[in-house]
């Protein structure tokens, strides 16, 4: 029991080594370039995205009933393997077809680390009985891998100068490491024992508990809306630089700062869930969303810039609160199933809106593409302030299961 223990409170610094780890990802930053510099149009960037996405979707409830019944360490470790599959595969190809091949394995890694990381930091805070400082660590978390960030996405145009491969091949270096600091982790044991029910009946129960808890359901679907904006937002962000002229070794330097502001965001979100409602949370980060994307179908010069960082704040605030929200309403068993379809609509949006987008970009500019994408954003914030605004149990902060 005492090794069990010490194992547990290990998990919490060790969980910070592997998101370190995780985030030292060299190729964030100029991923998109990457496959400019391999010769693909938009359209074509835009259908690698949606192999990744529908690979996502494909697999983002499934690896969350994985790692509610499996178990969340072996769900980081295969996780993991996926992330050096995807890259092993980018570095020596020169194909489309092979980079929609690699895409897929991306979206299986990011399926499988979604929900799956976040459940098991939670779990492993429930079993101390620590889980009040849950938006504090994370928080903390957030502001490590900010730093770690900082120096990748720095290092990242220059060495995408030197080598368009050299980002990609540190990546494979530290995801190879972060492998062994999972096999070190202790499973949290909070979670229902897999004989109770069938992985099929598990996976209703969860859906059972997004339709049927009107605060569940709420904020998946807020998050969604919300959250691939800001997704979008950093993928194509990159072509946006470009085409104000920004230069490509000045790429990693602006992303480095990204991850900084996404970190203050993140190291912020408990001081600012504890001093505003969730209302207030919610409705601003919609409508200052709304007026940088506005801001930047327009914007043509450096400023451009400013306003592409300040939205990244929002991006390290609101995953935290949204978590938070999440994780107090719902059981051990369920968290990483519903963290997971909480991120299969991120996926399955991007499904539907990518492929349009890049269509519109091709065509005209992807300046024109977040002028939909604002527009889109209105309609919904609409519908948000109509049906949702008024309703003072969605923003109720006693609620919890």
């Amino acid at each position: 029991m005492n090794d069990y223990k010490t194992g547990l409170k290990s998990n919490v610094w060790k969980y910070f080594v592997f998101e370190g780890l995780w985030s030292l990802v060299f190729f964030f930053p100029i991923f998109q370039l990457f496959y400019l510099a391999r010769g693909m149009t938009i359209t074509q960037i835009a259908l690698i995205g949606i192999v990744f996405s529908i690979a996502r979707l494909t697999m983002e409830v499934p690896s969350g009933v994985l790692a509610d019944r499996w178990g969340r360490k072996k769900t980081l470790f295969l996780c993991q393997i996926f992330l050096i599959v995807d890259m092993t595969i980018l570095i020596f190809s020169q194909s489309f077809w092979l980079f929609l091949i690699a895409s897929l394995f991306s979206g299986l890694w990011i399926a499988c680390y979604s929900g799956t990381g976040v459940a098991f930091f939670y779990d492993t805070l429930k079993e101390l009985k620590r889980e009040k400082e849950y938006e504090k660590l994370w928080g903390k978390m957030y502001m490590f891998t900010a730093t770690v960030s900082f120096i990748a996405a720095f290092s990242a145009g220059f060495l995408f100068d030197i080598s368009i491969i050299l980002p990609y091949i540190f990546s494979v270096t530290t995801a190879f490491l972060s492998l062994f600091v999972i096999a070190s982790f202790t499973e949290p044991k909070f979670h229902r024992p897999a004989e109770e029910d069938s992985i099929f009946l598990h996976f209703k129960n969860s859906i059972k508990k997004i339709v049927k808890n009107q605060y569940i359901g709420f904020i998946v679907i807020f998050g969604a809306i919300l959250s691939f904006s800001l997704y979008y937002l950093f993928v194509y962000g990159q072509i946006y630089l470009k085409t104000i002229g920004v230069p490509i070794a000045f790429f990693g330097i602006i992303f480095a700062f990204k991850y900084v502001i996404e970190g203050i965001g993140g190291v912020s979100a408990n001081k600012i869930k504890n001093k505003f409602s969730y209302r207030s949370i919610f409705t601003f980060s919609l409508l200052f969303t709304i007026a940088v994307i506005f801001s930047l179908s327009y914007l043509n010069n450096y400023i451009g810039v400013i306003v592409f960082l300040l939205s990244f704040f929002i991006m390290g605030m609101f995953r935290i609160i949204q978590r938070g929200y999440i994780h107090k309403r719902v059981e051990s068993h369920n968290r990483a199933t519903v963290d997971s379809l909480s991120s299969f609509l991120i996926a399955l949006v991007a499904v539907i809106f990518e492929p349009i987008a890049g269509k519109i970009a091709d065509i005209y500019s992807i300046q024109t593409s977040f002028f939909v994408l604002a527009c889109v954003l209105v309609i919904y914030t609409l519908y948000f302030i109509i049906f949702k605004f008024h309703k003072k149990e969605l923003f109720n902060k006693s609620q919890a299961p």
